[in-house]
């Protein structure tokens, strides 16, 4: 049963009820009454955050298609959805697939697009293998290689189901490891176990963007490029003064809490 849901909701077509994103989110699933609910709202920002990527792709390959050729789009983590979430992963195969293959009819890159991972299993696994495999070279991940190193079966088929970008471990210029993943070409799905997909021609951008991250590269962080360094810098709050501005909020916007404006108080001992 297909479900349209607007910006101001929708109508499910079975039984009238009213229909919110979150319904077609699937995030309600993974709410937690009691407890923490960093995960559900965690997938909310995850989805977001990559359909922003799409509208910028969106937006320069309808109003200045030549930027597209000089703009390298980097997303903070793999480029995947997961969770109820994950069946979204096709759509995102597709609409990249078709704007590839307009980007090839007229003559434009592909889009650049990378996802870098700064820490989990495979950001640990490139660093314990990280001196085998020579400065400026790629290493693909077979399938196989990728269940072993996991625990898993060995008939697993990962990723087939959350990723939309291909898992590779680039050793840069400057000896350090880097865990990206990056969409595979039109028509193929980065990890569904074909023989195009498993070869280096299903990659054509990848090594562009390999020669991108080496110029973008920082010590500021372990595993990050300067893009990310700076979007965490901007988006990121102090945390004594982060606590303030939100416990003024709260204080300002719910009914019967004491307004302090001196929201985060001095220690007791500089009260002495």
């Amino acid at each position: 049963m297909k479900l349209t849901v607007t910006a101001s909701g929708g109508n499910c077509p079975a039984c009238g009820g009213i229909l919110y994103l979150a319904d077609t989110l699937r995030t309600h699933e993974e709410y937690n009454v009691e407890g923490s609910n960093f995960t559900p709202l965690g997938r909310v920002m995850s989805v977001a955050e990559r359909l922003m990527t799409l509208c910028y792709l969106n937006f320069f390959a309808d109003s200045a298609p030549e930027v597209l050729r000089h703009t390298l789009f980097v997303t903070d983590g793999p480029l995947a959805l997961h969770g109820p979430l994950a069946p979204l992963k096709r759509r995102f195969v597709e609409h990249l697939g078709d704007l590839a293959s307009w980007c090839t009819a007229r003559g434009i890159t592909a889009p650049l697009m990378v996802g870098i991972e700064k820490s989990g299993a495979f950001v640990e696994h490139a660093e314990q293998i990280c001196e085998w495999i020579p400065v400026g070279h790629v290493m693909r991940l077979t399938n196989d290689y990728i269940n072993r190193i996991s625990g898993r079966s060995a008939n697993n088929h990962y990723g087939v189901d959350e990723f939309y970008g291909r898992r590779f471990i680039y050793r840069t210029q400057a000896g350090d490891p880097l865990v990206i993943t990056v969409p595979a070409t039109a028509g193929l799905s980065p990890y569904d176990g074909s023989s195009e997909v498993e070869g280096w021609s299903a990659f054509p951008v990848l090594r562009l963007i390999c020669e991108v991250l080496d110029s973008l590269q920082t010590r500021m962080y372990q595993h990050a490029v300067i893009p990310v360094a700076l979007a965490h810098s901007a988006a990121a709050l102090p945390l004594g003064v982060g606590r303030s501005v939100l416990t003024m909020m709260a204080q300002q916007n719910i009914p019967g809490l004491k307004l302090d404006m001196q929201a985060v108080q001095p220690p007791t001992y500089f009260k002495k």
